[in-house]
């Protein structure tokens, strides 16, 4: 398939459209609502009690103030189109999932590790903990390293390059959020290398077995034209 003609039904997607509308909304709506956050951390305590739960919901609060975070729901929705257009439907959102999912359990794991070393606060286990950012940081990293287009893989960096400093705000004393960004960052980049690189080998095998025909044909060419 030819990447850089994607169909353009595809910027209609429901996956990114439906998660930026889902997460203005549910911000709007419980964005300020402290027993809903705190139900839908992911911090130990839910991840212990409900964790399927947690992992989903708090991917679509963004904060006490969503007003503020518009930008960053419309440039989720942008970002998660252009990993559609590469991936597909199915592929996009598993990505992301997986990004959610092992940026939560590496960074909480190593907080689980270090409270029981003595090494962090215990109160850490309730923590607040919402938010989009390792699905977006997935994503980014994704649409970096193997967007569909160039304008899409310099877009995705540009982001990540005004991004960097948030993402990796407290790494050195291995705080649970950069720790989470980091994994997401490096879940995406490897999600999407496989397929680039077996689209690459693809490619090649492709142009091998062509290069024989090809040989055959100019050699028939050449024999009809004498």
């Amino acid at each position: 398939m030819d990447l850089s003609r994607t169909p353009a039904r595809r910027w209609l997607s429901p996956v990114p459209w439906g998660f930026a509308l889902l997460a203005a909304a549910s911000s709007l709506t419980y964005g300020g609502d402290h027993a809903v956050n705190a139900w839908a951390s992911t911090n130990l305590a839910n991840m212990g009690d409900h964790p399927v739960e947690a992992l989903i919901t708090s991917a679509f609060l963004f904060g006490a103030d969503p007003w503020a975070y518009l930008r960053s729901i419309a440039l989720a929705g942008a970002i998660l189109a252009f990993l559609v257009i590469r991936f597909g439907n199915v592929r996009a959102v598993a990505l992301i999932a997986a990004g959610q999912v092992l940026g939560t359990l590496v960074s909480e794991g190593l907080l689980a590790a270090r409270i029981a070393a003595g090494q962090a606060d215990p109160a850490l286990r309730t923590a607040l903990d919402v938010g989009p950012s390792y699905v977006i940081v997935s994503a980014l990293a994704a649409v970096a390293v193997a967007g569909a287009r160039r304008w899409h893989r310099w877009t995705a960096l540009a982001a990540l390059a005004v991004r960097a400093p948030h993402i990796t705000s407290g790494l050195t004393t291995l705080g649970v959020t950069p720790v989470g960004h980091v994994t997401a960052l490096s879940t995406g980049m490897l999600l999407a290398w496989g397929p680039r690189s077996s689209d690459a080998r693809h490619l090649h095998r492709l142009t091998l077995r062509a290069a024989p025909l090809q040989t055959e044909e100019r050699t028939n060419g050449r024999a009809l034209s004498t």
